[in-house]
C-alpha cells in the first residue's frame, strides 16, 4: 500500500487501544483493590502496556486518515485489544490456555457471550466484572467509543467510524461525528445507570446490578454466575433485564434523533422497529403456547415467563438464560435459531444479518413477483424513504453470501473435528449472530471448553467477522499491498 503512512497509523492505533484499556481496566482495578483480591496486576499491566507504546509515538505528526488506513484500524483493533484481556485472564491463573483466554475476551468484546468456563463462579468477582465490562466496551463499539475522546489534533472522523458495524454514525453526521459520538455514548450511559437502578429496586446487590446490566445493554449475555439469569431467582429482575436486551437492540441513533427532536414518535414509526416488536411478539406467543400446550411448564404464565425471556434473548443475540430450553419442544429451538440470525434492529449492539436486510429481502422479492405478474411495470422499491439503487443491491447480496458461506464454512470445520451437526452448526450460528450459547454441546448448561484450540481459535475469527459483519474484515485480509 504505497499510500500506508505507518507511523501515524500506529500513534491514532496505541491512542484508541490506551483509551479502551483504561476504560475496561480502571473500574475492575478499584474493585480489586476494594476486595483484596490479589489480582491488581490484571488490570494495571494492560494499561500501562499501552501507554508505553503511544507514548513512545506521541512525537509523531497526526494525519488525517485514507479510507486505507482507517479500514486497517478499525479491523485490527478487533484482533489486537483481546490480547490485553487476554493477558489479564493469563496473569490471574484461573485459565491456563492463552487460546482459552483470547477465545473468552473475543467472546466478550464482540458482546456474543459464549465461554469455555467450566465454573464461571470459581474466578474472583473483580475478574468477572471484566468480563461484563468488555461487554459493555464492546457493545457501543470500540471505534465510537474511542472517537468521542479524540481530540481535535486527531481527525480520524468518519474515516474510522463508517466500518464500526454498529453503524450508529450516519455519513449525512459527518461534520459532527464527535458530536454524535458522545451523546450516544450519553444515551448508552443512561441506560446503564436507569437499569442499575431498576435492578437495586427489585432487591438485587449492587454487583449483581452492575454486572448484568453491563452484559445486558450490550446485548453481550456474560453472566457472573454459571446458572446466568436464573441464578438470580427473581422475576421482577428477568423482566427489567428482558426490557432492557430489548433497548439495546434498537437502533441507538433513534436515541439520538429523540434527543435532538425532543421526540420519541421515531420509535413508533421506524420500520425496522416495528418489525422487529411485531416478529418478537408473534414468537413469545408460539413459544408460550408450545410450552404450555406441551406442559413443560405447569401454568401458562410459567410458560409465558420463560418462553418471552429466551425468545427476547434470542432475538437480541444476548445469549443469557432463565432455563435449560435444550429440552423444549423443536419447533420452539427452531425458531430461536431462526430469530437468532435474523437478528436485531440495523445501528444496535445487536448481531444477525439485521432486520433492514429482512425487510431488503422482502422488497427486492416483492419487485421481482411485481415484474413477473406485470413485465412491463417499473418498479422500484424503497427502505425507510430511501430508494434502493443498484450499488445498495450489490453491497445487500455480497454480504448475504459472505455472511451464509461463512456461517457454513465454520460449522464445517467443527464436523471435522468430530462435533455432531447441531452442536456444530448452532456453534457457527451462535458465534457468527453473537448469540453466545447455542444448542448441543454448547447448550445453556454447557459451555465451549469441549472444542480443541484450533476449533477456538476459528470461532473466535467467526465472532470477529461477525461482529464487524464480514466485508471489512474481507477488505483487510485481501487488501493489496498493505
Amino acid at each position: 500500500m504505497n499510500d500506508f503512512r505507518i507511523l501515524p497509523v500506529l500513534k491514532i492505533l496505541s491512542f484508541i487501544l490506551f483509551i479502551l484499556s483504561v476504560i475496561t481496566f480502571t473500574l475492575p482495578l478499584f474493585y480489586s483493590v476494594y476486595m483484596e483480591d490479589q489480582e491488581i496486576l490484571c488490570y494495571i499491566v494492560p494499561i500501562f502496556i499501552t501507554l508505553f507504546f503511544y507514548s513512545i509515538l506521541i512525537p509523531v505528526k497526526t494525519v488525517k486518515l485514507s479510507e486505507k488506513e482507517a479500514l486497517f484500524i478499525a479491523v485490527s483493533i478487533w484482533f489486537i485489544f483481546p490480547l490485553l484481556t487476554t493477558l489479564s485472564y493469563e496473569l490471574s491463573g484461573y485459565i491456563h490456555d492463552p487460546i482459552d483466554s483470547y477465545f473468552e475476551s473475543v467472546s466478550g468484546f464482540t458482546t456474543t457471550g459464549a465461554s469455555i468456563l467450566t465454573d464461571i463462579e470459581e474466578l474472583p468477582e473483580s475478574l468477572l466484572l471484566l468480563r461484563s465490562i468488555t461487554n459493555w466496551v464492546g457493545g457501543v463499539g470500540f471505534v465510537v467509543l474511542a472517537v468521542s475522546f479524540l481530540s481535535t489534533r486527531m481527525p480520524v472522523g468518519r474515516a474510522i467510524v463508517k466500518f464500526e458495524s454498529s453503524k450508529i454514525i450516519e455519513e449525512r453526521v459527518e461534520p459532527r461525528v464527535k458530536e454524535v459520538s458522545k451523546i450516544v455514548i450519553s444515551v448508552y450511559l443512561m441506560l446503564t445507570i436507569v437499569q442499575i437502578i431498576l435492578l437495586l429496586l427489585t432487591g438485587c446487590n449492587f454487583y449483581d446490578a452492575v454486572t448484568f446490566t453491563f452484559s445486558t445493554v450490550a446485548t453481550g449475555g456474560f453472566a457472573p454466575y454459571n446458572a446466568s439469569v436464573s441464578a438470580l431467582h427473581n422475576v421482577y429482575a428477568e423482566i427489567i433485564i428482558a426490557f432492557f436486551m430489548f433497548l439495546g437492540a434498537v437502533n441507538l441513533q433513534l436515541y439520538y434523533t429523540a434527543f435532538k427532536t425532543r421526540s420519541v414518535k421515531k420509535f413508533f414509526t421506524d420500520s425496522e422497529v416495528v418489525v422487529y416488536t411485531g416478529l418478537i411478539l408473534f414468537s413469545t406467543a408460539f413459544a408460550t403456547f408450545i410450552l404450555y400446550e406441551t406442559n413443560t411448564y405447569n401454568s401458562f404464565s410459567e410458560s409465558l415467563r420463560y418462553g418471552l425471556f429466551q425468545i427476547v434473548s434470542a432475538a437480541t443475540t444476548t445469549g443469557f438464560s432463565t432455563a435449560d430450553y435444550t429440552n423444549w419442544h423443536p419447533s420452539i429451538l427452531a425458531l430461536m435459531m431462526i430469530i437468532t440470525l435474523i437478528g436485531a434492529v440495523g445501528g444496535s449492539t445487536g448481531g444477525g444479518i439485521k432486520i433492514f436486510r429482512l425487510i431488503f429481502i422482502f422488497k427486492i422479492v416483492a419487485g421481482e413477483i411485481k415484474r413477473i405478474i406485470h413485465p412491463k411495470i417499473v418498479y422500484k422499491p424503497y427502505i425507510k424513504g430511501k430508494p434502493l439503487d443498484i450499488s445498495a443491491v450489490n453491497t445487500f447480496w455480497a454480504f448475504l453470501s459472505l455472511y451464509l458461506f461463512s456461517l457454513l464454512f465454520f460449522g464445517f470445520i467443527l464436523t471435522i473435528g468430530g462435533h455432531d451437526l447441531t452442536t456444530s452448526f448452532s456453534a457457527s450460528i451462535a458465534c457468527i449472530t453473537s448469540l453466545g450459547p447455542g444448542l448441543g454441546e454448547v447448550g445453556p448448561a454447557s459451555n465451549f471448553s469441549s472444542f480443541s484450540d484450533f476449533e477456538k481459535l476459528m470461532l473466535s475469527f467467526e465472532m470477529i467477522f461477525g461482529r464487524l459483519e464480514i466485508i471489512p474484515v474481507i477488505s483487510f485480509l485481501f487488501v493489496r499491498n498493505l
